[in-house]
């Protein structure tokens, strides 16, 4: 059994995210966008995962575990003055489920969330073109189900009152 498994968070990634149909109803007042995160900075960018357990065996103990901290630049201008949810997703995984909990030092909203899911982590009234806050990320995954260096690429989406 490896004792380490190397994984890199390449980048946070601003692309669109996926709209679920039971989003799409929640609230028929907000529409949502993709937010441009490409300022944003892996600031430890060599993440290295490590056994939770110091000896895991068959099913006990196989959790991995490592931490990273983001400095998150989301740009907001085009939504500047209105009422808004800001979301961060991780997509779902065929390698299995990462778990993403972190802190944060500013604006943005503690949480945590599993891959396939999204998360708030701000809401309120859009004051500033850009909105910037550190996170402190643990992931924790299967380390049964993880053989190679990947990539994750978490994503923002924001909900605007109309």
């Amino acid at each position: 059994m490896k004792s380490r498994i190397a994984h890199r968070l390449a980048s946070f990634s601003g692309m669109a995210s996926v709209l679920w149909l039971g989003i799409l109803f929640a609230d028929a007042h907000a529409a949502t966008y993709p937010v441009d995160d490409s300022a944003s900075q892996v600031l430890t960018p060599n993440l290295k995962m490590q056994w939770e357990s110091v000896a895991p065996s068959q099913g006990i103990g196989n959790r991995v575990i490592g931490q990273l901290v983001v400095l998150v630049r989301l740009q907001l201008a085009p939504w500047r003055d209105r009422n808004a949810r800001v979301f961060m997703t991780l997509p779902a995984r065929a390698e299995g489920a990462i778990t993403a909990t972190w802190t944060t030092r500013g604006f943005l909203q503690s949480g945590s969330l599993r891959s396939g899911e999204r998360a708030l982590i701000y809401a309120g009234r859009i004051a500033a073109d850009r909105l910037e806050d550190t996170l402190a990320l643990t992931l924790t995954a299967d380390g049964t189900r993880l053989e190679r260096v990947e990539r994750l690429e978490f994503r923002f989406s924001i909900e605007v009152d109309e």
